[in-house]
This record gives structure tokens, sequence and C-alpha cells, in this order.
């Protein structure tokens, strides 16, 4: 009797042994399983906090890539409209020495691109008390006559006035064989004075450029015509 309850008591205990050993392996794969889980959302977790970090660089690139083009599309489109916020030379500008924002060359072409075409008759250059300095630019197109002032400031065409008239006068060119600059070059070492004005055409056939100069002596104002061909100078009384 005695035998047969210590082998009970042994049988019991071994049971409740293993018992113990399975729940804690259990709870240990439990623990894994849960250990994993947290491991794996945390990783999720970094991921999805890259790909935000992802999706603000891209928003970060797109705003710098919309402000750069923006901003240079802002300038040229500035640049091509500089013209327009150009500072105007004051009524008193010596053209011998100061440079107009449109030039001759640039007036003409704006000159022949309105009229449509043609050829350059004439060209001068003044200061009107409503407009400041302007171009008036003379343009023959098949058998039409072209008159057009251009704002020497902005490039504007303030007036363009056509007529039917067969316009016989030869061609000018400001950019060949003299161009004004070296027309009021050799004007102002003939007669010393601030030059106020020009005008490039033709007399009897000769094209000369015809410089207007305040005397700086305090004499009367004078014309000095420069002949394109030869250089030769001429003042006129």
């Amino acid at each position: 009797m005695i035998r047969t309850t210590r082998s009970t008591t042994t049988a019991r205990a071994a049971a409740l042994g293993a018992l113990v050993i399975a729940l804690a392996a259990g709870c240990g794969g439990q623990s894994d399983e849960n250990d994993e889980g947290i491991t794996q959302g945390a990783g999720s977790g970094s991921s999805a906090s890259d790909d935000g970090g992802g999706e603000t660089g891209d928003d970060t690139a797109a705003s710098d890539g919309g402000d750069t083009a923006a901003s240079d599309g802002g300038g040229s489109a500035s640049d091509t409209a500089g013209s327009e916020d150009a500072a105007a030379l004051p009524a008193d500008a010596d053209l011998a020495t100061e440079q107009l924002p449109v030039p001759a060359e640039e007036a003409v072409g704006i000159a022949v691109q309105t009229a449509g075409g043609g050829e350059t008759v004439s060209v001068s250059i003044d200061h009107d008390d409503d407009h400041g300095w302007v171009w008036e630019i003379e343009v023959a197109v098949d058998g039409q006559e072209h008159d057009l002032d251009i704002d020497a400031t902005t490039g504007k065409v303030l007036e363009h006035d056509e007529e039917d008239d067969e316009v016989d006068d030869p061609v000018v060119d400001v950019t060949s064989p003299m161009t004004p600059p070296e027309a009021l070059d050799l004007a102002v070492q003939e007669r010393d004075g601030r030059v106020s004005g020009w005008d490039l055409d033709s007399d009897d056939g000769t094209i000369r450029y015809q410089v207007d100069i305040e005397s700086s002596d305090g004499e009367d104002d004078v014309e000095v015509d420069v002949d394109v061909s030869t250089g030769e100078v001429r003042v006129e009384d």
C-alpha cells in the first residue's frame, strides 16, 4: 500500500511538471510572436515614415522646380518688355555722348516690321514736348509711303500714316557705310556743341546725315552735313 501511494504521487508530480513546462513554452511562443509583431510594426512605421519623407522630398523638388521655373520665366518676360521700364533721356541730352534706349537700328526694324516690309528712305530723331525723344521714319512699300513715329524710350509706335505715293528717294541704311555715332563724331569735330537731333536722308541724290548742334560758345545753332560716302563735312550757315 505504501508503494502504491508513492507511485501515484510521483506520477502526479511528473504530470504537473510537464503541464508547467508546456504552459511556459506556450507563453514563450506567444511572447516571441508578439515581439515579432512589434518588430514588424516598427518596421512598417519606419517604411511609412520613409515614404512620407520621399513625398516631402518630391514636394520640395516640385516646389523648387516650380519656383525656379516661374522665376526664370518671369525674368525672361521682364527682359522682353524691359524697354517699358527704361529711363528716358532728358530733353537736354547730348546725342553724341548718350545712348537712346531704342537705338536707330532697332527703331528702323520696328518701322519696317510695322509697315509690312519695304525700304527705309529717311530716319530722324528729335525731342517732342509730349512724347520725349521720338524717331520719325519713312518706309516705302509697293507704291505706298509709310510715315511712323516711334518712342525712342519704349519702342512703341506712336503714329503710323499711310498714303499712296511712289517714293523715288534713295534707300538709306543706319548701319552702312556710316553709322550715326560715326557721323555725329565727325560733326562735333567740325563744330563743338550739344547734338540735339539728327536725320539721315538724301539731298539731290546724295545720302547724308544732317546734325543739329547747339553751339557751346553761345552762338546760333548750326546744322552740319556729313556725306555718308565720302565723309565730307559741311556746316550750313
